[in-house]
């Protein structure tokens, strides 16, 4: 951790002309006192550190001088630089911060703050606590802990207790793949729909026989039930999101796609949504699935 810390120190005096003790302390999440002796050990280590006391003082390196810190081109840099900044969101650990300082230079001691990759985990629901659940699940997966909940599913909601073993990420949405006890097997949970997240005491030991399971779409799966839909022009900007533009038949003022899925009911609440300017072509099961869904959605408008 030490060296990890130095490592970072000595990143950003490559970075800064000059930066404070209390700067650097504030950063790492250490005292001053600790700073000044990771100073002593990089000018013991060779690295020309500059201490400068007073107004206007601070910390710094010999002018001129030039270290080899990565054998990565810039190109790698910023691709790995986004991944870590966009994983940031989600983990703001001394640890995350010392691996940012030692990213955020590049091999001509310039910073990579003009990165055309921005990956951004945080949600548009400003009164999310997605973060807080994901960095809840994380402590949970590192000591084994139970943790206990409750799922809302297309049944209602139940209390359950499982074992975390990952945190996955799709598309928009985070999901945690643990064993759940009450159905005795390994799940998939979309974190959006769990409630009332606690950290028991109580541990596990982990399992070894499973796998992180692939994520399948609710539309375009291999599997499942042939379906072909017809969407009005205008909505061509979420065929585009749900199906890609090269699954997509064009017309003059319509849109088809054909496609399969596991997920008809889900199928059918999204286009019934979109009101007249969609329509599922076939198969007729779901034509009349979808009929009778509608029927009873006036029904409760019905005085």
């Amino acid at each position: 951790m030490k060296s990890n810390r130095m490592f970072g120190i000595l990143s950003i005096l490559l970075d800064k002309k000059q930066v404070t003790a209390k700067e650097l302390a504030e950063y790492f999440e250490v005292s001053v006192r600790t700073i000044h002796r990771d100073l002593l050990d990089l000018s013991s280590a060779g690295f020309p550190v500059i201490t400068q006391q007073g107004v206007g003082g601070g910390i710094s390196l010999m002018p001129n001088f030039r270290y080899n810190k990565s054998a990565l081109s810039k190109d790698d840099m910023d691709v790995i630089l986004a991944g870590i900044q966009g994983l940031s969101i989600i983990d703001d650990s001394t640890k995350i911060k010392t691996l940012l300082a030692k990213l955020r230079f590049s091999s001509n001691d310039k910073m990579l703050l003009e990165n055309d990759i921005v990956i951004d985990f945080s949600t548009w629901n400003h009164n999310s606590t997605i973060i807080k659940k994901i960095r809840l699940i994380r402590v949970a997966i590192a000591n084994h802990n139970l943790l206990n909940m409750k799922y809302y599913s297309s049944n209602g909601y139940r209390e359950r207790i499982v074992e975390p073993y990952k945190l996955l990420f799709k598309q928009e949405s985070w999901y945690m793949l643990a064993y759940c006890h009450y159905r005795n097997d390994f799940r998939i949970f979309k974190i959006e729909r769990i409630t009332d997240l606690q950290i028991t005491t109580e541990t596990f030991e982990e399992r070894k026989d499973y796998e992180a399971p692939l994520l399948k779409s609710e539309f375009s799966n291999s599997q499942g039930i042939e379906i072909t839909v017809r969407m009005d022009k205008s909505l061509e900007f979420l065929a585009i999101d749900f199906f890609g533009e090269e699954n997509i038949i064009k017309t003059a003022d319509s849109l088809y796609i054909t496609f399969y899925s596991e997920y008809p009911s889900w199928v059918i609440t999204t286009f019934a949504s979109l009101g007249d300017k969609a329509e599922i072509v076939s198969p007729d099961s779901l034509r009349s699935e979808i009929k009778n869904f509608l029927k009873n959605t006036i029904s409760q408008y019905e005085t």
